[in-house]
């Protein structure tokens, strides 16, 4: 299981990747159009609906490699059997707000794709495709709260504490 999960991340991270690299390539199509006097139409829309798709597919790896900011104040106090407690209860209502969003999202690129919905741009770009991004990442996302929840309540260290302490020792 913990090996599809691997690639489950790795698939998502790569797609964000390629997402970013479709920025920088709409961004340089802009401006070396400039130069030459051709106009890029919509660049700026599509690098922004690049941005939203990558950052979202992003989220997953990114709390599994521990590179989200935790706030640990009070966690920092606790040891044993409270600390998992609470880290638990923190875990399920993550849980639940990723999978949440991860839901209404979903159902929104589906309502775009039935009603056809277009970016207002010149290009006439379909919106559920980025939507469709933003809920993937989102479900990956979730799908990292549940493993996390699953190691915590299991009594193991989470994917994402080990980076945070791989990160530590540094």
């Amino acid at each position: 299981m913990r090996r599809s999960l691997n690639y489950l991340f790795k698939f998502s991270a790569g797609l964000a990747a390629v997402f970013m690299v479709a920025i920088a390539l709409l961004i340089l199509a802009q401006s070396l159009g400039r130069l030459v006097g051709i106009a890029v139409h919509d660049a700026n829309e599509l690098a922004g609906f690049c941005l939203a798709a990558g950052t979202f597919l992003s989220l997953g790896p990114a709390l599994r490699a521990g590179t989200h900011i935790r706030v640990m104040i009070i966690l920092s106090h606790l040891q044993g059997g409270l600390r998992r407690v609470i880290e638990s209860i923190t875990l399920l209502a993550a849980t639940f707000l990723g999978g949440y969003f991860a839901w209404w999202m979903a159902v929104l690129a589906e309502e775009s794709f039935s009603y056809g919905d277009t970016s207002p741009g010149v290009l006439a770009f379909p919106l559920w495709i980025p939507q469709a991004a933003m809920a993937f990442g989102l479900i990956v996302f979730t799908i990292g709260m549940i493993e996390a929840l699953v190691d915590t309540v299991a009594g193991r260290q989470a994917a994402f504490a080990a980076g945070e302490a791989n990160e530590l020792n540094e």
